[in-house]
């Protein structure tokens, strides 16, 4: 069978995304270690609340844009003006999102939430978000060296900041937040002169459009935005802030490790809908090696953390983070079925099936919602850890359904049948 040009001929620049992507992200990972260690549980559980919820709420100015134009880019014919009307649509909605949350939060509990702290939080995820946006484009373009070059600056940068904070025994969490949240303005404004985005003059006609386009996108990252993100909410505000300081190293680490398979989602989304619009046969060949792939990581992550999470924890934390490493080993087997998720996620994406996905993911976020509420009070970092793992088998399985299904349907079309698979 011959290979696909995505596996042959561009393996230079996948492996250059891929492993850009993991090292960006693993930096990433050692900051959150590093403050974790540093401040201690309590300490670095103020940052991981504030932060948690400026992410968790995020939301409502990414409205899923950054997922849609990985495929709407990559079949458009003017990426730099799909990036201005995206950018138009983000920095609108960031200053609502911004004034709302700063004023609500930080009033009703000023304790979880100080003003400072959310504030500089709120300025990092959003140009982090502007940035993210940026090599979204940069990765459908296929300029990898730029992307890698802006991607390991500027987590690169983030990281030895704190290193150097540290080593003058600076103490002030704000000091440690402003340097991430600075780093993040930097490179996003670097990668806007960079990409020079057209921001065209047709406003209300193209947000109307993009809106329309990306509903199902933004619904499906306030899902899994929620599901992902409300048991460290849920838990603060139960079991405090040194519960939180214990369950998000464990937690910070997992989900980390989905830069792995989220690389090859995001590399992959732009060939798999170029090759659904034209050569299916191409398309079939493509989905079955990005599943090979995701299938062999899963397993490779899986069984590493389950091996190494306990002395890994102890390495990097010490030994008040005995329980973390507990924990991470319960949360292992998560990885298996994420990394098949995302692979399931790119068929559905490319053959421009997003809204099937909204269905078993309003079941896990309320899943997430009610048994959290129910298992925390009882089990705690525990509890939260268990409901993590029911809530990403129902979407493991309800995502591979979707995902065959699909396959069944592209098959049975490309040999010239049409019938719908059951």
């Amino acid at each position: 069978m011959e290979l696909d040009a995505d596996f042959k001929q561009q393996g230079a620049s996948f492996s250059g995304f891929t492993i850009s992507t993991a090292f960006g992200q693993f930096m990433v990972l050692l900051f959150s270690f590093l403050l974790v260690r540093y401040f201690g549980p309590e300490i670095s559980g103020e940052y991981t609340t504030a932060y948690t919820l400026t992410t968790l709420t995020s939301i409502a100015f990414n409205l899923g844009l950054d997922t849609w134009m990985l495929r709407a880019g990559a079949l458009s014919k003017k990426p730099k003006e799909t990036l201005g009307n995206v950018l138009r649509i983000k920095i609108i909605a960031g200053l609502i999102w911004a004034v709302l949350l700063l004023g609500i939060a930080s009033s009703l509990k000023p304790e979880l939430y100080p003003a400072p702290l959310l504030a500089i939080c709120i300025i990092d995820v959003w140009f982090d978000s502007v940035l993210i946006t940026a090599l979204a484009v940069l990765n459908i373009q296929r300029k990898i060296k730029h992307y890698s070059w802006l991607i390991l600056l500027s987590r690169g940068l983030k990281l030895l900041g704190l290193i150097a904070l540290m080593f003058f025994a600076n103490r002030n969490l704000i000091v440690f937040a402003g340097w991430r949240a600075l780093c993040s303005v930097v490179f996003a404004l670097i990668a806007l002169m960079l990409l020079k985005p057209d921001f065209g003059n047709k406003l209300p006609t193209q947000t109307s459009e993009i809106l329309g386009q990306s509903r199902s996108f933004a619904l499906s990252e306030l899902l899994s935005t929620i599901y992902m993100h409300v048991d460290v909410v849920i838990l603060s505000n139960i079991k405090g802030v040194f519960a939180t300081g214990i369950y998000s190293p464990a937690l910070s680490l997992v989900n980390a490790l989905f830069v792995l398979p989220n690389a090859l989602y995001s590399y992959f989304i732009p060939s798999l809908s170029r090759w659904f619009s034209s050569n299916q046969t191409k398309f079939l060949e493509l989905a079955k090696k990005v599943l090979v792939l995701l299938t062999i990581l899963g397993a490779v992550l899986s069984l590493g953390i389950g091996l190494l999470g306990k002395p890994l924890t102890g390495l990097l934390l010490g030994e008040s983070f005995k329980p973390s490493g507990e924990l991470m080993v319960k949360l292992s087997p998560i990885l298996f079925l994420k990394s098949l998720e995302f692979g399931f996620a790119a068929i559905i994406v490319a053959t421009n099936k997003q809204k099937t996905r909204l269905i078993p993911q309003t079941v896990a976020a309320l899943a997430s919602i009610i048994l959290n509420l129910l298992l925390i009070p009882y089990l705690g970092e525990s509890g939260a850890a268990l409901v993590y793992l029911i809530t990403e088998l129902i979407l493991f399985v309800s995502y591979g359904i979707i995902a065959f299904n699909m396959l069944k349907l592209v098959r049975r079309t490309s040999a010239g049948k049409t019938e719908e698979p059951v």
